[in-house]
């Protein structure tokens, strides 16, 4: 019981927490001068990454295995996933461009996964034998890295094609009003 209350309530604070992060970070994308807001949204980013990670050893510890026994661990390690993709630029370069797809990624994972849908879910089950092999849960944490690492680059690829579309769509209209 003591693990489900705190699994609970590291749950809801990753989510609160990352719910504020976002609203911070549309707005330091309407309004760049406020630089100070980005620094607060840095903190709540790691905030959330210990808050996900406590709740990742809590679920390992109380269930014996490592948590990724059912789609709503699957879910939170995806956001945890998320998260360590989010600090990998921050180590090499103070300029983290590629957080704006990553924090409405992780919102978006770690929403559906603590909303009302997978409810049936948030129990710990006891799995079977035949996945209780290491190699296999090695085996799917690297997977579901290597879909959090894929999810990025689909959109940060995507974002990309806007932005040519959007500026080949301005040269040709300011041509089209030269003739």
């Amino acid at each position: 019981m003591l693990f489900a209350t705190l699994e609970h309530i590291l749950t809801h604070i990753s989510f609160s927490t990352i719910s504020i992060v976002i609203t911070i970070h549309l707005i330091t994308l309407l309004l760049r001068e406020l630089g100070g807001l980005r620094d607060s949204s840095e903190k709540g980013m790691i905030v959330t990454f210990f808050s996900i990670t406590g709740f990742l050893v809590s679920r390992w510890d109380s269930s014996g295995h490592f948590p990724l026994s059912n789609l709503y661990e699957s879910l939170i390690f995806l956001s945890w996933a998320l998260y360590i993709l989010h600090t990998i630029p921050k180590i090499h370069n103070s300029k983290n461009d590629l957080s704006t797809i990553t924090t409405p990624n992780t919102i978006l994972t770690q929403g559906f996964a603590t909303s009302g849908l997978l409810t049936e879910m948030h129990q710990s089950t006891i799995l079977v034998p035949a996945l209780q092999s290491q190699w296999l849960m090695m085996h799917v944490s690297m997977m579901l890295l290597s879909y959090a690492t894929l999810l990025c680059e689909s959109l940060l690829s995507a974002a990309i094609l806007i932005i040519r579309f959007r500026k080949n769509f301005h040269f040709f209209s300011k041509k089209k009003k030269m003739f």
